[in-house]
């Protein structure tokens, strides 16, 4: 089955076009902002110092933390790793 060259060109460009459509729904990401991996929210701070104040306590218990803003940027997340999240839970609760 010998088709002319513009048709296998045309046959070509679709199936590179579907295949892009493929990987680009395969590796999407829902949203940057909302996406942080294994990371775990355990507390919101309405500014970047008392964020700052919630990661020192963290640290001092010994629970590695970071900081990311909201969506909406008005306040900051502090973030953990699943295995701490528990203990860091009840540090910042007092427990």
């Amino acid at each position: 089955m010998d088709l002319p060259a513009p048709y296998l060109l045309l046959v070509a460009l679709v199936v590179i076009g579907l295949l892009g459509l493929v990987l680009r729904w395969a590796f999407h990401t829902p949203d940057p902002h909302h996406d942080y991996g294994l990371l775990r929210q355990v507390a919101t701070a309405p500014t970047r110092t008392a964020a700052k104040a919630v990661e020192d306590q963290l640290r001092h218990a010994g629970v590695k933390s970071t900081t990311a803003t909201t969506p909406d940027g008005d306040a900051y997340r502090i973030l953990v790793f699943p295995a701490d999240e528990r203990t860091a839970i009840d540090v910042l609760l007092g427990s």
